[in-house]
Order: structure tokens, then C-alpha cells, then sequence
């Protein structure tokens, strides 16, 4: 059996793994990469923006080298996996969407109604 890696990608990432230098060095700058994004995803939770986006793409970055990454990560992989398979929601989420949007709506006339200058 031939297990040598066959994309260019696969191919870099195995010569950097053969040498202990460059693979700690690679490690090194996933770990701080991984945990950067993470920060800045928690700064995203108080200030506009993408927090829990950018959080997840912290620890998925962390996950492709670091297996308490990927074990924590574990759950929502699952979870991922469980909503494709279904690929649809209860009908209960979509009855509710639409009686906020109907109450949003009404009350929104009402006060532009009543309170129109």
C-alpha cells in the first residue's frame, strides 16, 4: 500500500512533521493562532460583531493539532452531524417565528398608528 499523501497541502504538513523543529514551530503558531481567534471572539461577545463565530473557528483551528481541542469539540461535531441528517426543524420553532413576527408586526402599526403626529 502506498501511504504517501497525495495533495500539495498533505504533502507540506508531512515534511513539516518529519522534522521536530518545524513541527513544534507548526504547532507553536496553530496554538497561538488558535487561542488569538479565540480572544478576539470574546471581545466580538460585548462589541459588534461575530464573537461565537469567531470562537469556534478558534477552537476548530486548534482541533486540526491538539486532540483536547478536538474532544471538545466532539459534542457539536454530533450535534452537526444529527441536524444534517434530519436537515429540518420541528414545526413548533417555525409557529413560533411566525406569531413573534405577526406581534411585531401588529404592534409596530399600532404604534404608528396611535402615536402619528
Amino acid at each position: 500500500m502506498n501511504d504517501r499523501p497525495t495533495s500539495p497541502i498533505k504533502i507540506i504538513r508531512a515534511r513539516i512533521r518529519a522534522n521536530r523543529i518545524a513541527d513544534a514551530a507548526w504547532k507553536t503558531a496553530v496554538f497561538f493562532a488558535g487561542f488569538f481567534l479565540i480572544g478576539v471572539g470574546l471581545v466580538l461577545l460585548v462589541l459588534p460583531g461575530p464573537g461565537w463565530v469567531m470562537i469556534f473557528i478558534g477552537l476548530f483551528t486548534l482541533a486540526t493539532e491538539f486532540t483536547w481541542a478536538s474532544r471538545f469539540l466532539a459534542p457539536l461535531r454530533l450535534r452537526l452531524e444529527k441536524a444534517k441528517l434530519t436537515g429540518k426543524k420541528p414545526i413548533w420553532i417555525y409557529l413560533l417565528f411566525l406569531v413573534v413576527t405577526i406581534i411585531g408586526v401588529a404592534s409596530s402599526w399600532w404604534v404608528w398608528v396611535n402615536f402619528e403626529q
